[in-house]
């Protein structure tokens, strides 16, 4: 039995994996960091080990079945996991009628068949050993957004495929929910211009982004033997935009 829970992070290599990985491993987590960009990773990891914080490094391409696969071999070999957050994501954003096949094909494959990836990967394991917490990672915009034809058909797919994955789940000790974060000051939201940012935030009651901390603090909730009675659950992180106009 080992002593320390080990969770996996898939594809956390941006602004709000970080956040999510230090908040896994300030819980008493081990934490591997899985991430396409592989150098990234280790880079991200050593930083957070000179923070004193337990986090290890992993190249992994979330698209690809059998990469997922070969990682979570490695990792199950090494010991039990008890938590995967699910979060590889790419943005190819258009107009429904302009989208580009290519385009559509890589942000379905990485979003939600990368999710579907981790769940058949991971999910045995936990089911055999009776215990497991599996978190995915959706957005405000599965309910749709203007130009976000992919970004939005993927993160609607997520959680369906949430919703399916804890029913099966249901009775084996395992969990599975998901998270959807609205505004959040990381990644793509900082890249647009500053007046579209303030038209967006407009839009969401509490009128502001969230912090990317903010979101791991619900991350690391789901992933945790607390959350024990909570399954099958879209989590809106969105200051109440997903109450209020879009």
């Amino acid at each position: 039995m080992q002593g320390k829970p080990r969770s996996v992070v898939i594809g956390g290599g941006g602004g709000l994996g970080v956040a999510i990985c230090r908040a896994l491993a300030e819980n008493g987590m081990q934490v591997v960091l899985a991430d396409l960009d592989g150098a990234r990773a280790q880079e991200i990891a050593e930083a957070l080990r000179a923070e004193e914080l337990d986090v290890l490094a992993e190249q992994c391409d979330a698209a690809s079945s059998a990469d997922v696969g070969a990682l979570a071999g490695r990792l199950e070999a090494g010991g039990l996991v008890d938590a995967v957050v699910a979060m590889a994501g790419v943005v190819r954003n258009d107009l429904l009628v302009k989208v580009k096949d290519s385009d559509f094909d890589l942000t379905i494959a990485t979003h939600l068949k990368g999710t579907l990836n981790a769940l058949r990967a991971f999910l045995p394991a936990m089911r055999k050993r009776g215990y497991g917490r599996f978190v995915t990672m959706s957005s405000i915009a599965a309910r749709g957004s203007m130009g976000g034809a992919s970004y939005s058909a993927a993160k609607a797919g997520i959680e369906g495929l949430t919703r399916t994955a804890a029913i099966e789940m249901a009775k084996s000790g395992v969990t599975v929910n998901c998270v959807a974060p609205g505004l959040v000051n990381a990644g793509m939201f900082l890249t647009v211009p500053e007046d579209y940012q303030k038209t967006s935030l407009a839009s969401v009651p509490m009128g502001r982004a969230a912090e990317p901390a903010e979101i791991a603090d619900c991350v690391r909730f789901l992933a945790s033997r607390e959350a024990s009675y909570v399954t099958g659950q879209t989590l809106n992180i969105c200051g109440g935009l997903s109450i209020g106009p879009l």
